[in-house]
């Protein structure tokens, strides 16, 4: 059975905007029911960036947590796709998505630098913070419209990373959207659309 690691944040772990409970139907769960021949590992944790520690948030520096976990200890993926990148542009951090793109390269080449070539990557794009994020309670407080600015400039810097690191790319602000309840995350109508197009790319990678 192949092993596909999904590597991420909030919406990785599926935060739900209506309450901020864990949606229980959210896209990793959507891949195991699309793709029962292959074992899916969910690693999502709210505030997870893709390389600062995020204050008061566990495990939230995500390349230093992927080394700890699967650099370090001996992991074999047949794939890893990491979606990071949302939290770089919280306010307390001054990132680019070039920066971001960069770092992401970080979890191919230094896995690959001890594992060889043989786990393939996917790096996907975050969807878009949306305005009324700037109006919600909490979220107007961490995040501003430099952080809605940026956030339009992921697919292509990241599409560039991958393209340097040789892994796959997916966009997935192309195929979801964030809710309007608060602008970061997505409700299960737009968990599923996304676990269709990885699904899809998933059948063409592996």
């Amino acid at each position: 059975m192949k092993k596909i690691l999904c590597f991420g944040d909030s919406n990785t772990w599926g935060h739900n905007p209506v309450d901020m409970s864990r949606l229980e139907r959210r896209w990793t769960v959507f891949l195991k029911e699309m793709l029962p021949d292959y074992e899916i590992i969910e690693d999502g944790v709210c505030g997870r960036s893709s390389k600062f520690d995020v204050p008061d948030t566990p495990y939230s520096n995500g390349i230093e947590v992927f080394r700890e976990r699967y650099i370090n200890n001996g992991s074999n993926f047949d794939l890893v796709i990491v979606m990071l990148g949302t939290n770089d542009q919280l306010n307390y951090f001054d990132c680019t998505a070039e920066e971001t793109a960069e770092t992401l390269r970080g979890f191919a080449s230094e896995y690959r630098a001890k594992y060889g070539e043989g786990t393939e990557f996917l790096f996907v794009s975050p969807i878009l913070i949306c305005d009324c994020a700037l109006k919600h309670p909490y979220f107007s407080t961490v995040y501003s419209e430099k952080s809605v600015k940026t956030s339009a400039d992921f697919a292509k810097a990241i599409s560039e990373a991958a393209k340097k690191e040789n892994v796959y790319f997916l966009d997935a602000a192309s195929v979801a959207k964030a809710s309007g309840i608060d602008g970061i995350h997505m409700d299960e109508t737009e968990h599923k659309k996304l676990a269709v197009k990885i699904a899809e790319k998933i059948k063409e990678i592996l």
